[in-house]
């Protein structure tokens, strides 16, 4: 009896060990099968937490980080977009901008936007942030690396809708900086300065400006990054000034192409007889501080503006957009006639849409960069493409005299000449801004851009034509 009692507790004993045994073995394997999952499929699900945040990134789809990465890689185009069909909606689709619109018009918009402090999250981590953003997987040509620009984007709020812009246009190679209106939110600053702290070419303006609308500091804001573009990269060789409510028409390959046949041309436009608005200019204009919470407001004075501009030099109307050679750059924020020439915009109506434009326009000064020598009005101006007023179609809505793009332009946008378009908004007409960046993105991706017409831009009457840009071969496989 007690023989058998021995065996059966040896036999209790050997079951339990032999349970142990298998406990921790299968539980070391279940272990090593969790890591190796976790391992392969850690960037596509993160953290729960984070992918509900980062599936916002161009976010039409589950699939979008996967989209993204491969898109530069592969020659077929990518649809970014479920919801509609953007392809058709860019060939003018009638029934599928109907339904785009219905959607808007319902709010079943399957993405999110991403909130502003959402922002200061996601660059917390920046080999995170760029890569769920797609910036780690551009593809730039020995061409483009070797033609560096340099950018400013200006904002306010939405920075989502500045930093989709930034995407866009963003190369390694390129230089910007980023200006956010002092009076803006603290959380649009922070957010802004996160971005700018994930990347060594993207910075935030060493001098920010309060803007005040058609008052002084908004051409000043331009001129500050202007300056610190310099002191920083000593290679590009043009400047384009931007509002985060722009959008490209044309890829990085294209509009360097683009600016090696301006050759050092500057592309700034100009207007005079009746269209040059006298009023603005001769009047003093000044700020009326209605609080100390509140920014001031400009407004026209009694006194007139009697000392003509210095130097003999005749004002013209222009935009405050343009695409800047970087001698002209050095030259607006440097030369003393230009610096005498900015003391007297300091009082006039909307400087920055003047201040461009006289300095190109006379010649006697001798700006760099301007070789048009027609009458200012007759040059095609290709920095931006906007619809003013209603003298053409506008399938958006109008805000201060100029059109918000809806989806009902888009066919017309990609077909222009123009190197940008302005302007979107990122809360109106949401599908608009989607599918010009699906567009875009295809066009970047490598293979995916056929046959570029370099003709028209060798016909233009500004740039400075020599034997390099004068060439028989008016289309390029780029």
């Amino acid at each position: 009896m007690n023989r058998w009692k021995f065996d059966l507790y040896n036999c209790k004993r050997s079951c339990q060990k032999m349970k142990r045994y298998v406990f921790f073995w299968g539980s070391l394997l279940l272990q090593v099968i969790a890591c190796t999952l976790i391992h392969f499929l850690g960037k596509k699900v993160f953290i729960s937490e984070k992918l509900s945040l980062y599936s916002k990134y161009r976010g039409h789809s589950n699939d979008i980080h996967t989209t993204v990465k491969s898109s530069w890689t592969k020659r077929n185009p990518k649809r970014l977009v479920r919801d509609v069909n953007c392809a058709a909606i860019l060939n003018g689709d009638m029934s599928e901008i109907k339904k785009a619109k219905e959607l808007m018009r319902n709010g079943n918009h399957s993405r999110k936007l991403i909130a502003d402090k959402e922002y200061i999250q996601l660059t917390t981590k920046c080999d995170s942030f760029k890569s769920i953003r797609g910036y780690d997987n551009n593809f730039a040509s020995v061409e483009e690396e070797a033609f560096p620009i340099a950018y400013s984007i200006l904002l306010y709020k939405n920075v989502e809708q500045a930093e989709r812009l930034l995407r866009a246009i963003y190369t390694p190679q390129n230089y910007f900086c980023l200006h956010v209106d002092a009076d803006s939110k603290q959380e649009v600053h922070d957010a802004v300065q996160g971005i700018a702290n994930c990347f060594d070419n993207v910075f935030v303006v060493s001098r920010k400006e309060y803007i005040v609308y058609a008052g002084f500091t908004r051409l000043q804001a331009d001129l500050n990054c202007m300056e610190n573009l310099l002191q920083r990269g000593k290679d590009w060789k043009y400047f384009i000034n931007l509002p985060s409510q722009e959008y490209p028409l044309k890829t990085n390959k294209e509009i360097v192409k683009i600016l090696k046949i301006y050759n050092g041309a500057n592309d700034i436009q100009g207007t005079t007889g009746k269209h040059v608005l006298e009023q603005r200019y001769k009047h003093r204009f000044a700020y009326n501080y209605i609080s100390d919470t509140a920014k001031p407001k400009l407004y026209k004075t009694l006194q007139t503006k009697d000392d003509p501009p210095p130097y003999n030099i005749t004002v013209i109307k222009g935009s405050a957009y343009g695409i800047f050679s970087r001698d002209f750059v050095y030259f607006a924020v440097n030369n003393k006639i230009a610096r005498a020439l900015l003391d007297w915009f300091r009082d006039v109506y909307s400087p920055d849409e003047y201040y461009w434009a006289t300095l190109n326009f006379n010649h006697h000064i001798g700006t760099p960069g301007s070789y048009y020598k027609g009458k200012p009005d007759e040059k095609p101006w290709l920095a931006a493409f906007s619809i003013w007023g209603r003298r053409s179609p506008c399938q958006g809505k109008v805000v201060r005299e100029v059109c918000v793009f809806g989806v009902g332009d888009l066919k017309t946008l990609t077909s222009r000449h123009n190197l940008f378009a302005n302007k979107f908004h990122i809360d109106y007409q949401r599908y608009a801004l989607d599918c010009m960046e699906e567009w875009h993105f295809n066009r970047t991706a490598e293979g995916n851009l056929g046959k570029f017409n370099m003709s028209y831009y060798k016909s233009l009457p500004f740039i400075k034509k020599n034997s390099d840009t004068i060439r028989s071969n008016c289309y390029i496989n780029i």
